[in-house]
């Protein structure tokens, strides 16, 4: 859920106390906030009272980035429900909320305990690589694009064009356009693209495990109703930076069973994802570089050439996700 960050002595602000309070049912002075960091677009705090530990977290209307980045504070109340839903099919494998306030956008979701519970992302760049988490990750992330396909509730209900507008599509797509005009494509596609439920972060940041090899996917503010392509592709596209970063052939190992797992449980419900999964892995290449939010851990020379192998991505594609991992270390990327 983060780790512990802050000052001593600070502390949330009154406001944000009493929601919480309010929230667990307690008086604001029988809780005790720690700050915890990880991540750009919400305060997020330990919060421990007389009957346990919890997670809150208030999304913040300009996120923590070196440039100018607005989002809807309204993005607390769309996770909240992509978790509830989501948790609804798959049970304790997605963060539970215990409770929200969709007007103060904050949120108390339960406590994962960081003795038990590790951030995925910082396992990879460890390495510390299961192929296995790679696979039930992308079991997961299938069952809820099949069960939520065609669902036109749901359609209704995760609506927010607007929002994802302003977390993904704009500052990851838009903003790198003007350097990569052959973004445009993949950001028509994206747009035009309505088909199921969305996580819209399914980062490894995102996903806790442990060494049962259980998972926790957590941070749902970008859900939506969109594309199948975009979740997976978004998930390879990370992994493909942690791999040239590391050049541990591990990380292409997790690709690989995260993609055929997903594949597996979608079927053929959705057509020929493949070169739309491919396009989006390119564009999230260049996204996270030449985004708003680039990764922190390339060195300049793994930056330029996550820029080649994302336009080359975008320009030529790939016969499959398949045959995008075997291009990958065989050097035809980057010619």
């Amino acid at each position: 859920m983060g780790e512990p960050g802050g000052t001593v002595g600070q502390g949330p602000d009154a406001a944000f106390r009493r929601v919480v309070a309010r929230l667990l049912d307690t008086a604001p002075e029988r809780l005790r906030f720690s700050a915890l960091s990880g991540g750009v677009s919400s305060d997020i705090w330990r919060v421990d009272g007389d009957h346990g530990t919890w997670c809150a977290k208030r999304a913040l209307p300009r996120l923590k980035v070196a440039g100018e980045w607005f989002a809807p504070v309204s993005r607390n109340a769309e996770e909240v429900r992509w978790l509830r839903t989501a948790r609804a099919w798959l049970g304790d494998r997605v963060a539970e909320v215990i409770a929200a306030d969709e007007s103060a956008g904050v949120a108390v979701l339960a406590w994962y305990d960081p003795a038990v519970w590790r951030n995925w992302k910082a396992d990879l760049l460890a390495g510390r690589v299961d192929p296995g988490c790679g696979a039930r990750l992308g079991r997961l992330l299938g069952i809820v694009a099949s069960r939520s396909a065609d669902a036109e509730d749901l359609a209704a209900a995760f609506a927010n064009d607007a929002l994802f507008e302003a977390l993904r599509i704009e500052p990851f797509f838009r903003h790198s356009a003007p350097r990569h005009p052959m973004v445009q494509p993949l950001i028509d596609a994206l747009t035009a693209d309505r088909r199921c439920l969305v996580h819209g972060d399914f980062s490894p940041k995102n996903a806790l495990v442990n060494d049962a090899g259980e998972v926790r996917v957590l941070d749902a503010e970008c859900a939506c109703w969109g594309s199948p392509g975009f979740d997976p592709g978004y998930l390879l596209g990370h992994l493909l930076l942690k791999h040239l970063h590391r050049e541990d052939d591990r990380l292409l190992d997790v690709a690989r069973a995260f993609w055929r797992s997903y594949r597996d449980e979608v079927g053929e419900r959705f057509g020929a994802l493949d070169p739309l999964v491919v396009r989006m892995a390119g564009g999230m290449l260049l996204a996270r570089v030449d985004g708003k939010s680039p990764v922190e851990y390339l060195a300049p020379e793994q930056a330029q050439a996550a820029r080649g192998r994302g336009r080359r991505l975008l320009e030529k594609g790939a016969a499959s996700v398949e045959r995008l991992l075997e291009q990958w270390t065989s050097g035809e990327l980057d010619r």
